[in-house]
This record gives C-alpha cells, sequence and structure tokens, in this order.
C-alpha cells in the first residue's frame, strides 16, 4: 500500500470514481481509490441509470445539461463507453400536477435543456404504445436517456488506472486523522496512507466516513426496487418514463426486456446499508406490475397470467442516502482538507460525473466548470435547501 497520496477517495461508486478520474485528469498528483468491497459493488450498481435533465434548481439543471452531452460522447468525456442509450425522457402529469410542468419547463429551457411541453394529444401520436389514461400534461427532452451503471463506473476507473490512478479494493477505512483541524490521513485495514485531501464518497456510509473527522449530517435510507421483464419483440418506442399520475417509472431495457422501478413520494422502506436483502419480492411485483400494465397494455396479455407468464427475469433493491432537501452534500467541510460527495437521494448517477468533475477543480483549486458551491453541508444549519415544484421526492 502507498504510503502517501495526494487525494484518497473514498467509495467506488459513481460519485467516488468521478471524483477520482476528474483528479487524475487533471494530473492531481498521486490519487488513490478505496473501496470497501469492490468498484461499483455498493448503491451505484443498482441504479436504473437514467441520464435525464429534469429538475428544478439552476445547479442541478446545469450538472444534468452537462451529464448528458458527456454520456452522449462517453469516448472522449470518460475514455470509453458507458453503454449510454439516447431514448429521450418524459414525465407524464395528472392535471392536479400539470403546472409542475408548465412552471418549471422555461426554466429548463432557459438553462439549455432541449425539452417541450406536449399535450396527451401530441403524446399519443407519437407514442402509441403508452395508454395515457389520467394524464393531463406531459414534457419531453430528446437528449436524455439511460446507461449501464457498471459500465459506467468500470470506464472511469479504468480509464483513470491508465494515468496513474491506484485502487484498493477490498479495502475498509478504520479512521482519519486530522492535525490542527486539518486531514493528515487514512487508516485502513491494510495500513495507513498519509494525505492532505479525503473524499467521502461512500453514499448510504456516508455519516460512518463522516464521524471520523466529527462531522454529522442526518441521512435517512430507504430500499428501492426494481424488476425487469421480457417484453413482446413488437411493443413500439417510448422514452423513459416518469409517470407521476402512478409514481412510476420504466424504460426499455435494450431490447425485448423492459425495466420498471416505484418512484417517490412514497413511504420509505428503512434498510440497514449492510445488512439487508438486495432483491425483491413478491408484495413489491405486486404493486408495480399493475401500474406498468396500465401504461403498456401490451404486457397485460404475458404479465397478467399466474408467475407473469415466465416474463419475469430478475428484480432487485438498492439504497437510497436521502438528505433532508434530497440533494447531495457536495464541497469541503469544517475540517480542512475533507471533501464530502454522498447523500444522492437517487439522483447521483445522472449528475455524479458532473459532479465529480466540478469537485476536482474546487480540490485543484480551479474554477469548477459549474459553481457546486450551493451543494455544500453548510446549507442546512444556514436555511438554504433546495426545494421543489414537485414538492418531496427524488424528482427535484
Amino acid at each position: 500500500m502507498r504510503e502517501r497520496a495526494d487525494a484518497v477517495v473514498i467509495g467506488g461508486g459513481i460519485m467516488g470514481a468521478s471524483v477520482a478520474h476528474f483528479l487524475v485528469k487533471l494530473g492531481y498528483g498521486e490519487v488513490v481509490l478505496v473501496e470497501k468491497s469492490r468498484i461499483c459493488g455498493g448503491s451505484t450498481q443498482y441504479s436504473a441509470a437514467h441520464v435525464r435533465q429534469h429538475y428544478t434548481n439552476e445547479v442541478a439543471i446545469r450538472l444534468a445539461v452537462r451529464a448528458a452531452e458527456m454520456f452522449a460522447n462517453d469516448e472522449e468525456a470518460f475514455g470509453g463507453p458507458t453503454g449510454f442509450t439516447r431514448h429521450g425522457y418524459m414525465v407524464i402529469a395528472p392535471e392536479e400536477q400539470a403546472d409542475a410542468i408548465r412552471q418549471v419547463v422555461p426554466v429548463q429551457q432557459a438553462l439549455g435543456v432541449r425539452t417541450e411541453v406536449l399535450t396527451v394529444e401530441e403524446i399519443a401520436h407519437r407514442w402509441p404504445a403508452l395508454a395515457l389514461d389520467g394524464v393531463a400534461l406531459g414534457c419531453y427532452e430528446e437528449t436524455s436517456g439511460y446507461a449501464d451503471p457498471v459500465l459506467t463506473v468500470q470506464t472511469l476507473v479504468d480509464t483513470a488506472k491508465q494515468r496513474g490512478l491506484t485502487v484498493y479494493e477490498g479495502c475498509r477505512v478504520l479512521g482519519i486523522h486530522v492535525e490542527r483541524g486539518r486531514v493528515s490521513g487514512v487508516v485502513t485495514g491494510d495500513g495507513e496512507i498519509a494525505t492532505d485531501v479525503v473524499v467521502n464518497a461512500t453514499g448510504p456510509w456516508g455519516n460512518e466516513v463522516g464521524r471520523m473527522v466529527g462531522i454529522e449530517y442526518p441521512l435517512r435510507f430507504s430500499r428501492e426496487h426494481e424488476a425487469i421483464f421480457e417484453a413482446p419483440a413488437d411493443l413500439g418506442a417510448f422514452p423513459v418514463m416518469s409517470d407521476a399520475v402512478q409514481r412510476l417509472y420504466f424504460r426499455h431495457y435494450g431490447t425485448g426486456r423492459v425495466l420498471v422501478g416505484e418512484g417517490w413520494p412514497k413511504e420509505p422502506e428503512p434498510a440497514d446499508p449492510d445488512r439487508y436483502d438486495d432483491g425483491t419480492d413478491e408484495e413489491h411485483l405486486g404493486r408495480m406490475v399493475p401500474k406498468l400494465v396500465r401504461r403498456l397494455p401490451a404486457l397485460a396479455e404475458r404479465l397478467g397470467e399466474p408467475g407473469y407468464g415466465g416474463a419475469f427475469v430478475t428484480g432487485y433493491s438498492g439504497i437510497y442516502d436521502i438528505t433532508e432537501d434530497w440533494y447531495p452534500v457536495v464541497g469541503e467541510e469544517e475540517v480542512e482538507g475533507y471533501y464530502s460527495a454522498f447523500g444522492g437521494s437517487g439522483h447521483c448517477f445522472k449528475i455524479g460525473p458532473t459532479i465529480g468533475e466540478s469537485l476536482a477543480h474546487v480540490i485543484a483549486g480551479l474554477e469548477p466548470p459549474i459553481d457546486i458551491s450551493s451543494l455544500s453541508g453548510r446549507r442546512f444549519a444556514e436555511g438554504r435547501t433546495f426545494s421543489s415544484v414537485w414538492g418531496p421526492g427524488n424528482r427535484a
């Protein structure tokens, strides 16, 4: 193990991989990435991996617009593939939430999102596979889509390793040394690394690591379920869908399959990130499938049979680490040289690369491509929390 590094990034998911990747790309000396299990072995592997730009707040919109451009040009931006598929992204809403679309779309357009408001008739004309009962209005962004979360993280790490990144997998961080208010080193199960910079990108374990330097933010956790089903070859085209009517999301999953998950707001399902069942179960499938069939009637015949007609491929669940305002905690904290990059609340696959890029610039003392200062954890004490036209939840 290295005895000294210019920066130690803790956590091998999308946030840690992104920060490490861009630190190395900036030439920030010796950078070490430490992961307690394996690269992309935590929450990121279970991400729906939507790449969308539908946000309320300027910082998130700017991060998402830049991220969508990066994913679309992944070989240049990341040095390799991400599995990005440009299917577009659409939100459909009932009458009582239609004003949320009317309010936020002009803001998004002004910040560079290629998005438009669509009537029910326009949606039905473009995507006849969709049934639209209960829908009053939609908005569609053509440059969005989805990616492969594991491939994305692996690309970020592998290309950074080619530039000199050192990676330790199966290496648990046990402590962080602080001297005179400044980070001075990291203690791991395999040895100690002296360093002046530590990035806590550990997702649901963010508070566990934060306590090592005496910093803690209230996080809550929720177990999040998704399932994949076989679909007819002639199902038809549709974008990545956020169904605010039913609080559901769904999309194509490659060819001949559909992915579905439950959306917010809903009751959180508390879980211990170290001890939870990462599969799914009949209770969750029983809630998701009828809603999915309601929007995609072509699935009704098979999924309505016992055992879903043998169309069930797999199901799994990840953990959301949720902050008070559903936005991540990013930036330097009270301890000099200690940076947070966690609390993703379900957002961070899509904006993780651009958060990592801008945070790497901040660490290196450079002007970041996007000002991320509003994401500082200090916002909770200072009353600068974020809100959304959609209310609580991660459609913010």
